[in-house]
C-alpha cells in the first residue's frame, strides 16, 4: 500500500505518480494505464478519488479514455505550438487613427466571407512603446446599416479592453495567419520604415461558434518588437 503526506491530497500523489511515469517513458504514448480497480488496490483508495487523478491527467493532455476500453497515454503533439505575442503588445498603448465605411479588399472579402458589394467598417490603430510606434492594426466588421452601430465600433477602437470583457471570451474563437512583408504605402509611411524593410504581419479572424466570422484584423509589426515565442508539448510543473 502506498502511504502519502497527510498535507497531499492522494488523487494528487495518484495523478503525480503516473505523470511522472509518462514523462520518463516507463508509459509509452498509446500504452493502457493500469484499470480503475488495480488503482484503487495500489492506493488503497476509492474509485472517485482515482477518477479526480485521471481527470487531471487527462486536462493536462497526458491522457485520454475510451469507453469500457480504459485510459491510455496520449501522443505529444510537438508541432503544435501555443504562440505568445511580443511583450509590447501587452504593455505597449494603443491609439485610434481613423474609422470609415468602405469596400472591402479581396483578402477581407474571403476573410469575413462577404461579397465584394457589402461595405465594411475599417478602423485603423496604432501600436506604440515608450512613444515610438511599432506597429499599426487594421480590423474590419461586416456593415449593414445600423448593425452594428459606427458608435459601437468606435468605442471598440478606442477602448478595446472594455469591449472585449462585455464579449464571453468562449462565445468565439480565433483563427491567425502570420508571415512576413516588405512595407508599402501608408504602412511605411506611418511606420517610417526603409524601402525593402520587413515586417511581420498578423492576421486573425474572428468567428462564433455558430459559423459567422465577425471580424478580420491585419497588424503589421516592426523589428525589434516583430517577434513571436511559443512551445509545444507538456511542460512539467516543478
Amino acid at each position: 500500500m502506498n502511504r502519502t503526506p497527510s498535507a497531499v491530497p492522494l488523487y494528487r500523489v495518484i495523478f503525480s505518480g503516473l505523470c511522472e511515469k509518462i514523462v520518463d517513458g516507463t508509459l509509452m504514448p498509446g500504452a493502457l494505464l493500469p484499470s480503475e480497480n488495480e488503482l484503487c488496490s495500489q492506493y488503497n483508495t476509492t474509485r472517485e478519488t482515482v477518477r479526480r487523478g485521471l481527470k487531471l491527467l487527462e486536462q493536462e493532455g497526458l491522457i485520454y479514455s475510451l469507453p469500457r476500453r480504459g485510459y491510455f497515454v496520449n501522443s505529444p503533439r510537438h508541432n503544435e505550438f501555443v504562440m505568445q505575442l511580443p511583450a509590447p503588445l501587452d504593455r505597449g498603448t494603443n491609439r485610434f487613427q481613423s474609422i470609415d465605411i468602405v469596400t472591402p479588399e479581396e483578402d477581407v472579402c474571403q476573410a469575413l466571407e462577404i461579397s465584394p458589394r457589402q461595405k465594411v467598417i475599417a478602423i485603423a490603430r496604432g501600436s506604440y512603446y515608450e512613444n515610438q510606434q511599432f506597429g499599426v492594426e487594421q480590423k474590419y466588421f461586416p456593415y449593414s446599416r445600423g448593425v452594428p452601430s459606427i458608435e459601437e465600433e468606435i468605442n471598440y477602437a478606442v477602448f478595446p479592453d472594455a469591449a472585449d470583457a462585455k464579449m464571453s471570451s468562449f462565445s468565439y474563437y480565433t483563427r491567425l495567419r502570420i508571415r512576413a512583408v516588405t512595407a508599402t504605402g501608408d504602412i511605411r509611411r506611418q511606420l517610417d520604415c526603409g524601402e525593402h524593410e520587413a515586417l511581420l504581419l498578423i492576421c486573425r479572424t474572428n468567428i462564433t461558434q455558430d459559423g459567422l466570422h465577425i471580424s478580420y484584423s491585419r497588424q503589421y509589426l516592426r523589428a525589434p518588437y516583430a517577434e513571436l515565442s511559443g512551445s509545444s508539448g507538456y511542460i512539467q510543473k516543478q
